[in-house]
């Protein structure tokens, strides 16, 4: 007789058990797309912040560029024209025997006060000796540490403390005499330079940077304008700016406090200064701070208040440099915030 197998029977999933499944899914299900909800919401801030950032950078840009952009006539306010004329009030009130010639280096922002008048130049042609020797060196054509000049009885000349320390018949680098003729502005360092460079040289080349009354006169310093000079100053800060060789050497020589009539606790100014008794006292320099600009103040103050005029007359060209900035700031401002 055959034996009948007895059927399994399953047992039932317990209800709590089901639920606790429904209920994590349910969980999970939940969670997951509270992930991706905030997932896309980061992804939105994200972008969100990354389109800010960049109009913002674009906004910058713009306005540094117009902060930037070249002066036109359009842009003298009254308050501007006020303050010019109050440097024009100072010269004429006080007597001033003077011209100046500001200008600012990267909007060509200027002042100016009878900047044509032909002056004796005196030791301001020394920058236009630098200018060249360095303009020469840069193109290859001479090197300003092994070439030398021969120093003799016929280059002596009082106002020379650099080359104090030679003897006759010692060769002197070009280097060394560049150096000696801007920093404490040595005579017979120029006289020696002005030979090897050649007058008609020295002329050509300064006319080149827009000069017109260089080596004009009978000796070898020659006469100045504050409007040719401001040229020569120019050219000193592209080289100062963009010459990587030779930039850093004409800045730390124009760094001087050799009769420095510009500087004060708070101005620093690179120089170059000229003087001849009894009259002419001249400076010339560049500002190399946040808005770079060249000043050139030339005077007929050599043996009374020369230190005076350039100070008061300076002071007055600060205030309308910064007017000038405060003036064209909330324009550019006004011009891509719109606020």
């Amino acid at each position: 007789m055959t034996k009948r197998k007895k059927k399994k029977h399953l047992k039932a999933t317990p209800f709590f058990l089901v639920l606790l499944l429904i209920s994590l899914g349910i969980y999970y299900g939940v969670h997951y797309i509270r992930e991706q909800e905030n997932f896309r919401v980061l992804l939105l801030r994200n972008k969100q912040k990354e389109e800010e950032e960049r109009i913002k950078k674009e906004q910058e840009i713009k306005y540094n560029d117009c902060l930037a952009r070249s002066y036109t006539e359009a842009e003298l306010t009254d308050e501007l024209q006020n303050k010019k004329q109050e440097v024009n009030n100072l010269i004429v009130k006080n007597n001033y025997k003077t011209s100046v010639y500001y200008e600012d280096i990267v909007t060509g922002f200027t002042y100016t006060y009878n900047p044509s008048t032909v002056y004796y130049g005196a030791s301001l042609i020394k920058l236009v000796d630098a200018l060249y020797l360095i303009h020469k060196a840069t193109l290859g054509e001479i090197n300003l540490d092994t070439e030398t000049i021969t120093y003799n009885a016929s280059y002596k000349k009082s106002f020379s403390s650099g080359l104090a320390k030679h003897n006759y018949g010692d060769k002197v680098t070009l280097r060394e005499l560049i150096t000696h003729a801007i920093s404490v502005s040595d005579n017979s360092a120029h006289m020696m330079l002005y030979d090897y460079i050649g007058r008609e040289n020295l002329k050509a080349y300064g006319q080149s940077l827009g000069g017109k009354v260089i080596m004009t006169g009978s000796d070898k310093f020659g006469n100045q304008t504050a409007e040719d000079t401001n040229m020569y100053l120019k050219e000193a800060y592209k080289v100062i700016t963009e010459n990587e060789e030779y930039g850093p050497f004409l800045k730390e020589i124009m760094d001087n406090n050799e009769r420095n009539s510009f500087n004060t606790e708070i101005v620093k100014i690179y120089h170059k200064y000229g003087a001849c008794d009894p009259y002419y006292y001249h400076d010339i320099g560049l500002s190399l701070e946040e808005h770079p600009y060249a000043i050139s103040i030339l005077t007929l103050h050599e043996n009374s208040n020369y230190k005076e005029v350039i100070q008061n007359v300076h002071a007055k060209i600060i205030e309308l440099k910064d007017l000038f900035y405060e003036t064209r700031e909330n324009a550019c401002h006004l011009e891509v915030y719109g606020n």
